[in-house]
């Protein structure tokens, strides 16, 4: 028994030298050395847009199908990590490290771009209104004069709606989300939810009762790539994989996949005149 114990141990060692390590470390050689893990920030209850399945785990939406994209036709690819985060915490999250890119309703502003880099724009739309199905109180702008409207807190709309004409005209009241905006509208608890109009438009499609006026209002909101500030390569990088998402067709086929019939037009952004890099 003793004379065996030899050879076995050297079957062994062979066969294992044979197959190789189960889980190749990232500096294995092969696919897994070159693509590199990229924290992504996402949305995930945005009609759409940005939403996740508790349960199947799934996520879909133009955003998801826009850094999936990129992951896969930009170069170097990179594996994208979904990380949930909420409005309000995007500029942090970016600005901290947390994530490393975000693809999420994200304005480009000159304030943000204080802190973080951008890319794009990739979609644009302008500010609406929701309301209950069946109220005719509010048809214009101005009908929204001694109304509550609730918009999420931390973004553009929010301050769209508490500045310019609207200023002192409204009552607003802020939620962490545009769905706890919608529940409230539903539950009769404001008169209106205000926020970009693409987005109003996925939550009208999915919840009965509820209706999206044919009218828009304030800044041309661009969406954008939220980036690292400073990092003018990764800039660059990102701002032509936007421009090839758009020019090569992935752009139309994911909006109508995403929206439907909606009309391109004032959504769609020009491929040639994208945002330099600084």
């Amino acid at each position: 028994m003793s004379r065996r114990v030899p050879a076995v141990l050297a079957a062994v060692v062979l066969l294992a030298a044979c197959q190789g390590p189960i889980n190749p470390s990232p500096t294995s050689t092969g696919r897994s050395a070159l693509i590199r893990s990229v924290n992504v920030g996402v949305g995930t209850d945005i009609p759409g847009l940005a939403v996740l399945n508790p349960d199947t785990h799934e996520r879909r939406g133009f955003d998801v199908d826009l850094y999936r994209w990129l992951a896969n036709n930009t170069e170097p690819k990179f594996e994208p990590v979904e990380v949930d985060v909420l409005i309000p915490d995007r500029v942090n999250e970016l600005a901290l490290g947390r994530v490393q890119m975000l693809v999420h309703t994200f304005s480009i502003t000159d304030q943000r771009r204080g802190k973080i880099g951008f890319a794009g724009p990739y979609l644009v739309t302008q500010q609406g209104i929701m309301v209950r199905a069946g109220d005719e109180r509010i048809k214009t702008i101005d009908d929204l004069t001694g109304k509550t409207v609730c918009s999420q807190a931390g973004s553009t709309s929010y301050e769209q709606l508490t500045s310019g004409a609207l200023k002192g005209k409204v009552t607003t009241t802020s939620e962490v989300g545009t769905r706890q905006c919608v529940d409230r509208l539903l539950r009769q608890e404001v008169d209106a939810a205000s926020t970009d109009e693409i987005i109003l438009r996925g939550f009208a499609h999915q919840t009965p009762g509820l209706k999206v006026l044919d009218l828009t209002f304030g800044t041309q909101e661009r969406y954008g790539v939220g980036l690292p500030k400073g990092d003018r390569a990764l800039c660059e990088r990102i701002t032509e994989g936007i421009k090839e998402f758009i020019t090569n067709g992935a752009w139309d086929q994911f909006f109508r996949s995403n929206f439907g019939d909606l009309p391109v037009e004032g959504h769609k952004p020009n491929p040639y005149r994208l945002d330099p890099c600084p």
